[in-house]
């Protein structure tokens, strides 16, 4: 099976800069879990995943884990050296491996990283589409106004009518962008390269998605960190750690920072939840009976779900919003254009 994308090998080393994706990452978990949940040796399953990959590089991949993991190096050990997986799993697979979870906690990294997946790609799509739509709404009333209205500038002349107002000043326009349009050109792909850079920014991703739904995603993650460190036997306090890690959102920090605070001066973990302003009241009681049951990892699991979908649908909603939006101001301003120079030419050939 492939997993591995954009990935080489030099001198038996990986020559890649960067974590594997976190689609990649789900993928080779669930396959490592399959292994251990089969009673397989991890090495002796990757011998086996080796043997059937046709893919050369992915088969390269096993064959120098196998390797490593063949002389007794722990899973998390063999990964870690590969510096393809992020630091977050790494502590999960060593905290699994010395409580006797692993494979549990392989088939629940995977659930994470394809959530992870989902995100990404959601948050993807609600910048993208309206991206995308505005670019080519640029496009387009630059054409008309590079390559269109010239044609009605020359009919004007051919009429003896003098073109005023705002047919005038779109005139100009249209003779600065002919006159400076690779430079405007360029300084649009330099905008939007920028832009790219802002967004892979924390500040960047707060500002561009809103506050709101940055927040909504931050909890989710939190939930889904501390549901992956208490299922696999870590405390509290080193699993908040951990997720803070994990978590790019400045204001989110801040709040874990207040939780680990409220919990250093005596309070509960569900209520330092709520006075840190991570948790909803409505969850905070989740998190009390989750505690009293003994099932607290399932409520961090359930809470996790609730506010990803909770993000998911204001990313959708957001996309619905802008998409027509764009298309109505798009519409308005090709149909002024084009009505400030028609009108004119009207009244003019009418009265011929």
């Amino acid at each position: 099976m492939t997993f591995i994308e954009n990935l080489s090998f030099k001198n038996g080393y990986i020559n890649r800069k960067k974590t594997l994706s976190p689609i990649e990452i789900s993928a080779f978990c669930k396959q490592m879990g399959m292994i251990i949940r089969a009673g397989l040796p991890a090495h002796v399953g990757i011998s086996i995943l080796e043997e059937e990959t046709n893919d050369k590089i992915t088969k390269e991949f096993w064959h120098n884990l196998y390797i490593v993991m063949e002389k007794g190096t722990p899973l998390n050990k063999a990964l870690k050296d590969t510096k393809l997986f992020p630091n977050y799993m790494l502590s999960m697979l060593e905290i699994s491996e010395e409580t006797g979870k692993l494979e549990d906690t392989l088939f629940s990294l995977a659930n994470y990283y394809e959530r992870e997946s989902n995100i990404r790609q959601s948050i993807r799509d609600a910048l993208f589409y309206p991206v995308v739509m505005i670019i080519l709404m640029l496009s387009v009333i630059m054409i008309l106004i590079i390559k269109i209205l010239p044609i009605f500038t020359k009919v004007y002349d051919e009429l003896g009518a003098n073109v005023t107002g705002l047919a005038n000043a779109l005139l100009k326009i249209s003779i600065f962008l002919n006159h400076y349009l690779y430079a405007i050109i360029a300084l649009l792909v330099l905008f939007l390269t920028l832009l790219v850079l802002f967004y892979k920014t924390d500040i960047g991703k707060t500002f561009l998605l809103g506050g709101k739904i940055t927040s909504l995603i931050s909890r989710s993650r939190f939930a889904n960190c501390m549901y992956l460190t208490i299922y696999s036997g870590l405390d509290i306090d080193n699993g908040i750690d951990l997720a803070q890690k994990v978590i790019h959102d400045p204001l989110m920090n801040n709040n874990i920072e207040a939780c680990k605070h409220h919990i250093e001066n005596g309070e509960t973990f569900a209520r330092a939840l709520v006075l840190s302003n991570i948790f909803s009241n409505m969850y905070s009681t989740w998190l009390t009976i989750g505690f009293t049951t003994g099932s607290i990892e399932d409520v961090m699991n359930d809470i996790s779900t609730e506010y990803e979908n909770e993000a998911l649908e204001k990313v959708n909603r957001l996309i619905g919003i802008l998409e027509p939006s764009l298309v109505i101001i798009m519409t308005i301003l090709i149909a002024l254009i084009l009505f400030t120079f028609i009108t004119p030419l009207l009244a003019i050939m009418s009265s011929l």
